[in-house]
């Protein structure tokens, strides 16, 4: 039971890094950089996830998103501490 809720808050929090991620590739628009070799292209596309870091829009989704793997995390806890009364 115990490897089971470690499990569940451990994937809301990997759940929550992933979506940020992505939304943060999605937002700096950066495609599949399929020629690794051209430097300036990579290096571009990481210009652009570093300005994105910078932005309110970005921070304001990901605040909801820690806030819902928060709420898992104390509702799990709360669940265990019940548990354990």
């Amino acid at each position: 039971m115990e490897m089971l809720l470690q499990l569940l808050v451990a994937g809301a929090w990997m759940f929550t890094l992933i979506n940020g991620l992505r939304r943060l590739v999605r937002l700096a628009r950066v495609s599949h950089l399929q020629r690794w070799d051209n430097t300036v292209r990579v290096r571009s596309g990481l210009n652009r996830i570093w300005w994105w870091l910078g932005q309110e829009e970005f921070w304001r989704m990901a605040r909801s998103d820690v806030a819902y793997a928060l709420q898992i995390s104390l509702l799990v806890f709360l669940f265990v501490w019940h548990m354990a009364n």
